[in-house]
């Protein structure tokens, strides 16, 4: 993987993705929106191309003379309003579509696009669900989560012999070194902040960033063409996770756990309020949804095809708590 495009450079994950190729002898290209704090690049070693998604003459211009494309550029809201998911349909769907098209049309032979493990589905019971989950059984109806599906089944319908595309679904997902303030990571301080006032009613996957920048690369080096390939760890509850991170901090853990219908009427609240100061909610009803249920799953796709494993979520966490305590403004 020696000629490659990463796009979402300067995220949380693409920043990851980068450091990672970079201690692999790796320099790659990077394309970012014009105007865009890139602080985060000057850490990094990189060929910098800039441009928006959409645009043909920047995307020609970044993909010629690459072999792989990692495509991490995406926009990410769960509130908003109608404005969000109008950016979302034109930044994670019309822009990654007209970026494969620019890729194929170049000559790259690999692309990976990163997907969302909420797009395979939440499940309604204790148990992990793999790649070939049943979307009508399992299905998250929110706009992120469908347009990030979206996105993915759009990108892996433009797989041809000539041009291979992979997607990779990853979970709940945090970790050290984190230069742009991942909500994962802020979640986690604020439960060693003791800011965090209940639980949730919730099963999720925990994901290491590192561990997802190796199964990103080592899905555009090993994977199959138009496969998807799920990247989690270890399967909690609410309960188990806060705990843990109880044994690990010296924290004492909330002990209420909010009903369901207390966490709606508090985000209706929210939604009213916002809708009075014309303001954009920070998030909306419909992503209650997932309360009661459980986003789990099963890595052995990526176990098994691209000889990827994930570490323990003690260590993880371990990281993650001791470079938050080292970097406490940073997130």
């Amino acid at each position: 993987m020696t000629t490659t495009l990463v796009t979402g450079a300067s995220s949380f994950l693409g920043y990851h993705v980068v450091k990672r190729l970079n201690q692999s002898g790796v320099r790659p290209r990077v394309l970012e929106r014009a105007g865009s704090d890139l602080t985060v690049l000057d850490r990094l070693d990189v060929e910098r191309c800039s441009g928006n998604l959409g645009d043909p003459d920047a995307e020609r211009a970044a993909c010629a003379g690459l072999d792989t494309l990692l495509h991490l550029a995406f926009k990410v809201s769960v509130g908003g309003g109608s404005a969000a998911v109008e950016e979302m349909q034109r930044v994670n769907v019309e822009g990654t579509r007209s970026l494969l098209e620019a890729a194929a049309a170049a000559g790259v032979r690999r692309a990976v696009v990163v997907g969302s493990a909420l797009a395979i589905g939440v499940n309604r019971q204790a148990a992990p669900l793999d790649e070939s989950a049943d979307w009508s059984r399992h299905a998250l109806e929110f706009p992120y989560a469908l347009l990030r599906r979206q996105v993915e089944l759009d990108a892996l319908a433009k797989a041809t012999p000539q041009f291979a595309v992979m997607t990779v679904c990853p979970s709940f997902t945090f970790g050290p070194d984190d230069p742009t303030g991942a909500p994962a990571n802020k979640l986690l301080q604020a439960l060693m902040a003791r800011k965090f006032p209940a639980r949730l009613s919730i099963g999720f996957g925990c994901l290491d960033v590192r561990d997802f920048a190796q199964g990103m690369i080592l899905a555009g080096e090993r994977g199959r063409s138009g496969q998807r390939y799920l990247l989690s760890g270890e399967n909690v509850t609410t309960d188990q996770f806060v705990e843990l991170v109880s044994s690990i901090t010296g924290v004492k853990p909330p002990r209420f756990t909010a009903p369901a219908f207390l966490v709606k009427t508090l985000v209706a609240g929210l939604e009213l309020l916002s809708k009075v100061r014309g303001t954009a909610p920070p998030v909306t009803r419909d992503v209650l949804q997932i309360l009661g249920r459980n986003a789990w799953y099963d890595t052995s796709k990526a176990r098994n095809e691209l000889g990827w494993t994930p570490r323990p979520l003690q260590e993880t966490l371990t990281d993650t708590v001791g470079w938050l305590r080292a970097h406490p403004t940073a997130v």
